[in-house]
């Protein structure tokens, strides 16, 4: 492609930066990365009563989490800046005044409660509320009387009978909109603040925007704002709109799916290079059915022809076996210093314990660990007191005395080894084993359960290896009181 590309996101900062958003700034990052274009980050903060320092905030660290740098925004500069809407009021205004000096807006003084009468009247009749043009021929100077005068107007645009908005969709292709559900909609409330389709289009064409890919939700908008460019005699850039994000259920993807917003997979212990990588194929294949990339591998691969139409569905199952496979791969020092904040907040002591020792117990657990916020869970009996559950220790196979004696068999056994490594201790349990006529799980499991408290482990005697001779005694005698009672 020799063509300039300049995309852009405009989140706004009301709240959590969700999976969705996050997965349109990626794919326009991917996109201007692949083509050698330009990604602009924009913040829309008109709504002021519900935009928060602490959302914007959570904007701009999500996307940096995930690999996401931009070439111009709020924090950078530009030269096509400012890059948040609340400093572009005064470009706002110039342009409305524009449009109704031209006649292509023009002031409406229907009231709120006039509107919403008309539309309850519509639809009882079944019929699809369009606005009456009732406000259309008012004079501008008049208006503007009426406005100095006190009374309150909204800006709407004035669509020529008979407008079509028809466009060619990068993803949908050809888009085809019905002209009998255009009317004179709003651009701006009383008192001049613009809205969202007359903001966007305003700032898109400032900043030089070549291309729009967002959400299939603003499909709707797409059409009104073909007809703002036309309005003011712009060039319409060129538009593509991502699927809906579904979860497992095939409904919309919401909080009760879990964990939906950037921050919520950092708390639980994602990396983001697992994020990233399995945004990017929530409706994107590279093809090859590769499924582990890194960015630069996504940059290299991305393609809109490879962009699907259809709903993509979010698998958190998917979502975690992805991240177990990037944790398996990490350098085991990484991974320990990033399970040790999980570990801390689970009140077990990580800083005064043995360095080396604890670096065994999260190779342990590597193959395992599917995610940071497992950890407590996976390491707990590393570093606490097991409780003893007599029926899980218990055996369908053999009686409750026969696995106590069982066990005292072994602890008499394992008392006598000086070299507590865990082929010795293999090599013996399966020599006791095969002496008392069982099989090997029939011990093993029983002795899992009485050094762990857990039936599901890592290897069992590289845990008891790494538990010490003395800890994994002690705690056989306990299990062995536990049967007896």
């Amino acid at each position: 492609m020799t063509e300039k590309i300049r995309v852009r996101i405009a989140p706004s900062p009301t709240g959590k930066l969700h999976i969705g958003n996050a997965r349109t700034g990626l794919f326009n990052y991917l996109f201007a990365r692949h083509y050698g274009g330009t990604f602009i980050l924009r913040i829309d903060d008109t709504d002021t009563e519900r935009s928060t320092p602490e959302a914007e905030k959570a904007i701009f660290d999500g996307l940096k989490w995930l690999g996401i740098t931009w070439d111009e925004g709020p924090d950078i500069g530009g030269n096509y800046g400012p890059y948040k809407q609340t400093e572009r009021f005064d470009t706002y205004k110039d342009a409305l005044n524009r449009l109704l000096e031209d006649g292509h807006a023009y002031y409406c003084f229907c009231s709120p409660e006039e509107i919403e009468q008309k539309r309850t009247t519509a639809e009882k009749a079944h019929e699809i509320y369009r606005y009456d043009n009732t406000c259309r021929t008012i004079p501008l100077d008049e208006a503007r009387k009426r406005i100095a005068a006190g009374e309150r107007a909204v800006i709407r645009l004035r669509v020529p009978e008979g407008t079509e908005a028809n466009f060619h969709d990068l993803i949908r292709g050809d888009i085809e909109v019905d002209s009998e559900t255009f009317d004179d909609f709003v651009i701006a409330k009383p008192g001049g603040a613009p809205l969202y389709n007359f903001a966007t289009v305003i700032d898109d064409h400032l900043m030089d925007i070549t291309h729009i890919l967002r959400g299939q939700d603003h499909l709707t908008n797409t059409s009104k704002q073909i007809l703002i460019y036309r309005a003011l005699g712009w060039d319409v850039p060129k538009f593509g709109h991502f699927s809906l994000i579904l979860d497992t259920n095939r409904k919309k993807l919401s909080k009760r799916a879990g964990a939906v917003y950037i921050g919520d997979f950092q708390e639980q212990g994602y990396l983001p290079q697992t994020v990233a990588n399995f945004i990017a194929l929530i409706g994107w294949s590279p093809g090859e059915n590769k499924e582990k990339m890194t960015m630069e591998e996504m940059v290299e691969a991305f393609s809109m022809d490879h962009v699907q139409k259809a709903d993509a569905v979010f698998d958190p199952e998917k979502l975690k076996w992805l991240n177990g496979v990037y944790i398996r791969e990490m350098p085991l020092e990484n991974l320990v210093e990033a399970v040790k904040p999980h570990l801390r907040n689970a009140g077990f002591e990580v800083d005064n314990v043995d360095q080396e020792w604890l670096k065994k117990v999260v190779f342990l657990e590597q193959e395992r660990m599917r995610l940071f916020s497992e950890a407590s869970e996976l390491f707990d009996f590393f570093f606490k007191e097991i409780p003893y559950d007599k029926s899980l220790l218990s055996s369908k196979k053999h009686s409750d005395d026969e696995l106590a004696r069982a066990l005292e068999q072994t602890r008499e056994q394992l008392e006598g080894i000086s070299n507590w490594d865990k082929e010795e201790l293999e090599n013996l349990c399966r020599s006791l084993a095969s002496q008392m006529g069982w099989q090997g799980g029939d011990l093993f499991m029983p002795l899992r359960i009485a050094v762990t408290g857990k039936k599901a482990t890592p290897p069992l005697f590289e845990t008891m290896e790494v538990l010490g001779k003395e800890l994994s005694l002690k705690r056989i005698d306990k299990a062995i009181q536990s049967l007896k009672k």
